[in-house]
C-alpha cells in the first residue's frame, strides 16, 4: 500500500510521499518517448490507454501546467530510463517536459534557447538538454539541481515559506530578495535575485510566480538559493507578472529594478541590468541556433520590454 516515508540522508529529515511499487516490475527498460508522449496526449484527452501507470509512476510532483516525467538519464549512453529514487549507475536525475496540445511545435526549442540566454545573462542554471525521440520530437529537458546523485537535498520555495497562494499572490520582488538575505546572510544573494528579476522583466517571463523561487540546504543548514527555472516566454490571464517589480505588475522597467537595488543597498545594479540586457538583445541569433521558428523568433521579440527602458 501506499506510504508515508521518512528520509533522513541529509542529516535533517523530511517526509516525502512513496507510492507503492511492484519490485519485479522492470523499470530500469529504456522509455520510448513517442510512446510516451502519444499515451499523454491520449490521457489528455480522455482516453484510457495502458500505459496510465508508467504515466502516473514517472510523472511524480514536479508540476506546471506542461506533461513532465522524472527518469533517469545517461548522457554517455543518451538513454532515459524510470525515475525511481534509487538509480543504477551512471544515471542522473532529470525532468523532462513534454509539449502539451496547446503549446507550439517548438516551445522545447524557446526554453532550450531562454536556458542558453539566462546563461549568458549570468544566470546560475541546472544542466538542460534537448532530446530528440526517433520520430523527431523535441523535448526539453532538465538535471534536478535537488539531488546528488541519488542524495536529497532540501528544497523549499518561496511559496512555500511565506504560505503564498501562488495563484492569487501578493509577493513582490522585494519580498523575495528580503527572504534571500535572511536565508543565507549575503549580499550577493541579493544581486541574484534582482539579475534573476530583470531577465523575467526584459525576456517577458510573467509565469514568475512564487514557486518558482526556491533555496537549497546543505548538510550544515546553510541556505543557497537554488538555479533559476522554468525560464521560458510566458504570459499570463491577468497580462501582468505573477511576481510584482517595486509594486508594479504591468510594465516594470529599469525604473522598477534601480527602486529594488535602492531599497536593498544592491551596488551597481546598473551593470547588471546591462549584462542581463546584452543577454536580450542575442535572442535572435541565440533561437535561431536552437531550432525554433523564425515566426516564433519575431513573434516572442515583439514582447520584449524594450531594452532602452
Amino acid at each position: 500500500m501506499d506510504q508515508l516515508a521518512y528520509v533522513g540522508d541529509n542529516g535533517k529529515g523530511a517526509l516525502i510521499y512513496r507510492p507503492a511499487i511492484n519490485d519485479d516490475k522492470r523499470y530500469n527498460d529504456r522509455i520510448d518517448m513517442d510512446m510516451l508522449k502519444s499515451s499523454i496526449d491520449e490521457v489528455y484527452y480522455g482516453a484510457s490507454t495502458d500505459v496510465i501507470e508508467e504515466l502516473l509512476f514517472l510523472g511524480g510532483s514536479s508540476g506546471g501546467a506542461r506533461p513532465k516525467a522524472n527518469v533517469g538519464y545517461s548522457s554517455e549512453k543518451d538513454e532515459i530510463i524510470h525515475g525511481q529514487n534509487i538509480l543504477p549507475d551512471g544515471f542522473e536525475h532529470w525532468i523532462i517536459k513534454f509539449p502539451s496540445s496547446s503549446d507550439p511545435v517548438d516551445i522545447a526549442n524557446i526554453e532550450y534557447a531562454y536556458h542558453k540566454m539566462a546563461l549568458i545573462a549570468k544566470l546560475e542554471m541546472s544542466e538542460c538538454k534537448l532530446l530528440e525521440s526517433k520520430n523527431g520530437l523535441q523535448i526539453f529537458a532538465t538535471k534536478r539541481f535537488d539531488r546528488i546523485g541519488n542524495k536529497r537535498l532540501h528544497m523549499h520555495s518561496m511559496a512555500g515559506l511565506t504560505n503564498d497562494n501562488f495563484r492569487v499572490s501578493s509577493i513582490d520582488y522585494g519580498h523575495i530578495i528580503d527572504a534571500a538575505f535572511e536565508l543565507e546572510k549575503s549580499a550577493v544573494a541579493r544581486e541574484k535575485v534582482l539579475r534573476l528579476a530583470a531577465f523575467n522583466i526584459y525576456s517577458h517571463n510573467r509565469d514568475d510566480h512564487s514557486k518558482n523561487f526556491s533555496w537549497l540546504m546543505d548538510e550544515a543548514g546553510k541556505w543557497v538559493l537554488s538555479p533559476a527555472y522554468d525560464l521560458t516566454y510566458s504570459s499570463t490571464a491577468i497580462g501582468e507578472h505573477s511576481t510584482m517589480i517595486s509594486g508594479e505588475g504591468a510594465k516594470p522597467g529599469r525604473k522598477h529594478l534601480l527602486m529594488l537595488a535602492k531599497e536593498f543597498s544592491i551596488n551597481k545594479p546598473e551593470i547588471i541590468i546591462e549584462q542581463v540586457q546584452e543577454a536580450i538583445s542575442l535572442w535572435p541569433s541565440i533561437a535561431k541556433d536552437c531550432g525554433v521558428k523564425q515566426s516564433s523568433i519575431k513573434r516572442i521579440q515583439s514582447k520584449f520590454r524594450n531594452l532602452n527602458d
